[in-house]
Parts: C-alpha cells; sequence; structure tokens
C-alpha cells in the first residue's frame, strides 16, 4: 500500500525537493495546495497529484496519511497543529514556527500524537554532518573549544528591492517570520552544533542590524557567540546582504573546515575513515608540539530531491512513517532552536548576555 501525500506550500525552497515524491514509488501524492493556484497547479503536474488547490482542508481527507508543510513560518502553528490533530504524519519546513509560543503549541500537540511529527533541517542530506559527528564522538578532534560557521546570501537585497516596489514577500515581515536572517538562516548551524557533541547552547549574545534592505522589517546582519554548557564557544553569522557560506570546528587534537565544497581537515589522533571525509594521518611540527598534516579534499553536497541518498531527509522521514519509527529530527529538538534564537534577539535588544530558557 502507497503512503499518501498531500504537499502544502509549494513554490520556493519545495520546488528543489518536489521530486522526491514523484520518484519513490511506494509514494503517491493526493493534492498540492499553495495560496498561489498557479504554484499547486505547477506542482501538481510535475508530481502527478490529481488535485490542486488553495483549500488546506484538502490535506485533511481521510485518504491522506502524511503533510508535508513548507510555508511561511506564521502559518505552521495552525496548519501543523490541525494536520497532527486530524491523525496525519506531519513534516514541518524549518524553523518550528515564527515565534517560541507558536512552536511549543506545535510541540505539545506532536508530544500527543502517535504518528510520525518532524522537523525538515536539509543540512542532514549532507553525509559530511554525520562524518562531523563521528569525528566529535570518537574523539578524533579531542575537545572541542570553538565551532564557527557564516551563512549569508543576498537574497534580502532582492526581496526588499521587491517590496519597496509594492511586492511585498513575507519574508520582509518580522510577524511571518519571527525575525530576519538569523531565524531563518542561524538555525541550521545551531541545530547541528549541538548535534554533534550532544551538548546544548545555554547562554547568549550578539547583534542584529539592517544595513541594506529598507524593505525588509528584520535584520539582514546578525552576529552572535554563543556558550555550551562544555564551556566551548560558537560564532555564527548571518546575512540577507552578503554572500558566503563556510562550517569550522576546532578541537584540542584537530579541526575541521568546510567552505566553497572544499574540506580541510587535520588531526594527531590519526586517521579517519568516514561516509565522505577521509584523512590518513601524519604529523607537522608547530608551536606547542606535531600536529595534524592538513589534507584536503572536495566534497560535494547532494542534491535535494536524490533518493538513492539514504540521508536524504524527505525520504527519511516518508520511511519513518511508513515503518512507524519517530522522524529523524524532532520538533522538540526544533523547539530548543528557537529558544536559542529568542536568547540572541533579547540579547541584540538588551546589549547583554542572556540565559537560554
Amino acid at each position: 500500500m502507497k503512503l499518501t501525500v498531500s504537499f502544502v506550500g509549494c513554490g520556493g525552497m519545495a520546488a528543489h525537493y518536489l521530486n522526491v515524491y514523484r520518484d519513490l514509488d511506494w509514494v503517491r501524492v493526493a493534492s498540492c495546495i499553495d495560496v498561489n493556484p498557479e504554484s499547486a497547479r505547477t506542482a501538481a503536474d510535475a508530481v502527478g497529484a490529481p488535485i490542486a488547490t488553495a483549500d488546506y482542508n484538502a490535506a485533511l481527507t481521510d485518504d491522506v496519511d502524511a503533510v508535508i508543510i513548507s510555508t511561511p513560518n506564521s502559518a505552521h502553528r495552525p496548519q501543523a497543529v490541525a494536520a497532527i490533530e486530524a491523525g496525519k504524519h506531519v513534516l514541518l519546513q524549518k524553523p518550528v514556527a515564527a515565534n517560541l509560543e507558536d512552536a511549543e503549541a506545535i510541540a505539545r500537540a506532536a508530544g500527543q500524537s502517535t504518528r510520525t511529527v518532524g522537523l525538515y533541517m536539509s543540512y542532514f542530506d549532507q553525509p559530511l554532518i554525520p562524518d562531523l559527528r563521528d569525528m566529535v564522538s570518537q574523539g578524533w578532534l579531542g575537545d572541542v573549544v570553538h565551532c564557527y560557521a557564516r551563512l549569508m546570501h543576498k537574497g534580502g537585497m532582492t526581496w526588499s528591492e521587491e517590496a519597496l516596489r509594492g511586492n511585498r514577500t513575507w519574508r520582509g515581515s518580522i510577524e511571518e517570520t519571527g525575525g530576519g536572517c538569523f531565524i531563518q538562516l542561524a538555525v541550521h548551524y545551531i541545530h547541528i552544533f549541538e548535534w554533534i557533541g550532544g551538548g546544548r547552547v545555554v547562554r547568549a549574545a550578539g547583534f542584529t542590524r539592517n544595513l541594506h534592505c529598507p524593505g525588509l522589517e528584520g535584520e539582514d546582519l546578525a552576529c552572535a557567540v554563543f556558550e555550551m554548557d562544555s564551556g566551548a564557544m560558537i560564532t555564527i553569522d548571518a546575512a540577507w546582504c552578503a554572500d558566503g557560506e563556510e562550517l569550522a570546528v576546532h578541537g584540542t587534537l584537530g579541526r575541521f573546515h568546510y567552505r566553497g565544497n572544499l574540506l580541510a581537515v587535520a588531526s594527531s589522533a590519526g586517521p579517519f575513515q568516514g561516509r565522505v571525509a577521509r584523512y590518513s594521518g601524519g604529523l607537522t611540527p608547530a608551536f606547542g608540539g606535531p600536529q595534524g598534516e592538513e589534507q584536503r579534499m572536495e566534497i560535494k553536497p547532494p542534491a535535494f530531491d536524490d533518493i538513492a541518498n539514504p540521508l536524504n531527509q524527505h525520504r527519511a522521514f516518508l520511511e519513518a512513517a511508513r515503518d512507524g519509527r519517530p522522524a529523524p529530527v524532532s520538533i522538540a529538538s526544533g523547539v530548543h532552536d528557537m529558544r536559542v534564537v529568542a536568547a540572541l534577539y533579547e540579547s541584540a535588544r538588551t546589549g547583554r548576555a542572556v540565559e537560554v530558557g
């Protein structure tokens, strides 16, 4: 028997992973739903769905097993709670909601459900992320002391220009997003840094500014410093007015740096063999004693719609729903991300470090 799905929110990022639902032969898309009828029809045609509509109630019909929600943050609470209460499996695009209150309401509903309810975090498609977790758990990096991430694109400048011409986007509204670039981008790396080591962010400090996006209400630049319960530090920079992305983790025995599909790693702990990351070992003289010799390799991320990738988060969620297992990423973990985001925004507003609730 096929798993029957309703796809809610068909524009934006959703278009990148629609093919997963078309290509898995044990999945059937019953309906594609979007406030823009043209987007719904385009998606329905792409996956062979018989229904294209703007009516969310189509997701709650008896024949639907799972609801995939990729809508603006402010719509997540009413849509997710309605689907959960209707007995559906639910996969929700990150972040959980536009604010902590709504996120907690979704988590309460999920906690009462016997179905598979989870959060879509696209970076977990990438095999390099569990490789990084293995490096940490195996002690290959030693004690992790600092993590850094930068995630920036210039989409905000485009949305701002459109808004100033009268074509407002939901991403420009604090009510609909919950903020600006930080809530939309930084949640990826907050989640990753806690997941790789099993620790928790306990305190936040940072700054937010809107420098180049006058058509948007939220920030287009954010710089955050977080303290972990281990004492390690995290720095995350996010922007909608500049380009660039990188990920780095430094420990007492080694380092990991990924930028532009190029991974550079070094460790004095010896070789490492992961899913995609490999290190043959070797030492080089350095101040403070010999350190691991740096080795580099190209690692390209998989496509969003690669169903051959066992880590594809849409495939993994659908398999969990089919088999009656928990979702790969829980709603509860996403709520914690929201608490970290809320602490950062309070720090930016008050100018002081803020404890994460």
